[in-house]
């Protein structure tokens, strides 16, 4: 009997092991990408592309490794990478395991946005980091007004803002891929804090334009009146 119980637990781990499932998309591999797979990719965008053959690896300070190629898409200098990505399990106990897969990308959009950023509007930024030129699950890349101190804007600023916003987008969206683009306006929020189980407001965070339309407009707006109404709550401020 005392046998009997170690081999039904093994049993038991191998049933639920067999039955976890990995479904990664189209195109995802176990492995890095080859130059060949990368070149294919870069073409299918653009005839006319080339990818050069030498490469470079990077892994961030989260652990996410890219492998770069250099690139020139529709004649714009870039990247075409195979990045690491996770794929959840299906099946028994789906979402509680995951497998590292490789996915082919390109910052082209990235590229696009930022050359029109630094040639016209210096007061804008995008994130410098390597995941944020391929971050795919919110589809957007965002693009942040950088100002020489952190204040309340006034309503004639607040619609200035706005048509700058919606210029940038029109822009960009004549040489866009398929990303779209969002703006970090900086203001107050409200967080979360787990460790003391209490929300606060930190000062230095965004209000975000996501939609460039006008209910996204009083969206925004309001949201960004509500940031900072924060500082005036009984919330504690944390910078």
């Amino acid at each position: 009997m005392k046998r009997i119980f170690p081999m039904l637990l093994c049993l038991i781990l191998l049933f639920c092991l067999s039955a976890c499932a990995y479904y990664p998309p189209e195109g995802w591999t176990k492995k890095h990408h080859t130059y060949e797979e990368v070149l294919a990719f870069a073409k299918a965008i653009d005839p006319n592309a080339t990818v050069e053959k030498a490469y470079t690896d990077t892994v961030d300070e989260n652990n996410w490794e890219f492998r770069e190629w250099d690139a020139v898409i529709n004649g714009v200098p870039c990247h075409v990478s195979s990045i690491s990505d996770w794929v959840w399990n299906r099946g028994f106990a789906a979402g509680e395991f995951i497998k590292v897969y490789y996915r082919i990308d390109t910052d082209y959009d990235y590229m696009v946005l930022n050359n029109i950023l630094s040639q016209d509007y210096p007061q804008w930024k995008t994130k410098e980091s390597i995941r944020s030129k391929y971050h795919h699950n919110t589809n957007t890349i965002f693009a942040e007004l950088i100002l020489s101190e952190n204040k309340m804007l006034s309503e004639d600023e607040l619609e200035q803002v706005w048509q700058i916003a919606f210029e940038i987008n029109n822009r960009y969206a004549k040489h866009a891929l398929e990303r779209k683009v969002g703006f970090c306006i900086p203001s107050p929020g409200e967080y979360y804090d787990a460790a003391n189980e209490e929300y606060v407001v930190k000062y230095n965070s965004h209000t975000y334009i996501k939609e460039l339309t006008e209910e996204g407009k009083k969206a925004f707006l309001q949201k960004y009146k509500e940031n900072w109404a924060l500082l005036e709550s009984d919330l504690p401020v944390k910078d």
